[in-house]
């Protein structure tokens, strides 16, 4: 029910958007009209040339208005005709960029006044005044991946009067990665699997008879164990165990969820420094398919913020299908520091996964924020008016107790687990 309502008013702000726009006149323009034409009336009614003159200031200052804004929107017109850029944009969070659009300072039309902003995706637009023309530079602020781009391009006059309105969809894709934060390195460790290139540590390279099999007709008398055949009247021997390699590929995942914004840093830390070593896959959310090159990680990890987070943490189990066919792979898990409906799916999912001789899961999880501190609980009605996706934006202010949730959990699974603060680049183990 929350979700319809939110989507009824999210398409109720959009027509009314639309509305807004199309119309010439501001607010305030709205309301210096309604002076004018009372002015005039009363004026008109009882002859007073004060009045009339002042209607008459008013109606001059809305028409130079109009043409102020009306040539500055001829003006912007032919230059938007020039303006087509369709190579895809890489944008980096909380690193100011300058794009390359640019349109003309129309420095021969008094008052005039051109800005613009960015409808879809969201960053922060700051317009800069670079002798003839004006250039845009943007700020990401959240991770995210656009097929196009649409920009609202809005002329005022210098009372604020009149305003004309260009929204200009562009087919130029966009590219937002995470911020690194304090993160300067990240150092994933790297486990042993089975293979054959080493012995086990206390055993001699051709490997020590630590394992047990039924006897077989040929094996050796002397290695038979005498006390289990005492005991169970069963003839087992020993036989070398098998060795143990380092893992040749190590697996990445991120999950999304509420504040998944550090997680996905900390991922992009690992994957940019070669922390995953020679051979790696990652996946996330929202991603079908593992990606094996950096520029493909790192457009899934763009992807990821469109991920439908009724379903994330549930693509684990098959990401490790997927790209560890032969069984000698690791796996990191990159998690939100503040829990929600995806840690039970999460840890469900990682149930199903086999374990070692110990008992303990292949996995290391990282559980990533940006710091911990409060954050304020908003009423029934902020939650339904606020689009969802807005009220996700806050990464900030993991609490303790959340925190200490998502550690517990995760740890009850046998599997070791990190903490990954993203704003002060500390790295500590937390349990497993």
């Amino acid at each position: 029910m929350k979700e319809r309502l939110r989507t009824i008013l999210r398409r109720a702000r959009g027509l009314a958007s639309v509305l807004r726009d199309r119309f010439p006149l501001t607010a305030p323009g709205l309301v210096f009209t309604a002076l004018v034409v009372l002015a005039a009336r009363v004026g008109f009614a009882a002859v007073d040339l004060v009045l009339l003159g002042a209607a008459a200031l008013g109606a001059t200052t809305l028409v130079f208005a109009g043409l102020t804004v009306g040539l500055g929107a001829w003006r912007t017109h032919a230059a938007l005709r020039l303006h087509a850029a369709t190579s895809a944009l890489s944008i980096e969070c909380d690193r100011p960029v300058r794009t390359g659009f640019q349109l003309p300072r129309p420095w021969w039309i008094p008052g005039l006044r051109v800005t613009w902003r960015w409808t879809a995706p969201e960053a922060e637009v700051r317009v800069i005044a670079d002798g003839p023309w004006l250039e845009e530079e943007v700020l990401g602020t959240r991770r995210g991946w656009s097929e196009s781009l649409e920009r609202r391009i809005e002329l005022n006059d210098a009372f604020g009067l009149v305003r004309w309105v260009f929204r200009r969809p562009s087919a130029q894709a966009v590219r937002m990665l995470p911020s690194v934060g304090g993160l300067k390195q990240m150092q994933v460790m790297r486990t042993l699997s089975g293979g054959s290139d080493l012995a086990h540590p206390d055993g001699t390279p051709d490997g020590e008879r630590f394992d047990l099999r039924q006897y077989a007709p040929g094996d050796p008398i002397r290695f038979v164990l005498w006390s289990v055949f005492a005991r169970t009247r069963a003839l087992v021997v020993r036989t070398p165990e098998r060795a143990l390699s380092a893992a040749r590929k190590t697996l990445a995942y991120l999950v999304t969820g509420e504040a998944d914004e550090p997680a996905a840093g900390a991922a992009r830390v690992a994957l940019e420094y070669g922390a995953l070593g020679g051979a790696w896959a990652f996946g996330t959310d929202g991603v079908d398919a593992p990606a094996e090159t950096r520029e493909a990680a790192f457009e899934a990890l763009a992807r990821s913020r469109n991920a439908d987070r009724a379903h994330a943490g549930e693509g684990l189990g098959t990401f490790l299908r997927q790209a560890n066919r032969d069984g000698s792979g690791r796996a990191v898990v990159f998690v939100p520091a503040r829990p929600g409906p995806w840690l039970d799916r999460l840890m469900q999912s990682a149930g199903t996964l086999p374990r070692d001789g110990s008992g303990r899961l292949p996995l290391e999880f990282m559980v990533c924020l940006d710091g911990v501190g409060t954050r304020p609980k908003r009423s029934g009605w902020s939650r339904l008016f606020v689009d969802g996706a807005e009220g996700q934006g806050s990464d900030a202010g993991v609490r303790d107790d959340e925190l200490g949730h998502v550690v517990s959990a995760l740890g009850s699974l046998r599997a070791r687990v990190v903490v990954v603060d993203r704003k002060s680049g500390r790295v500590q183990g937390a349990g497993g």
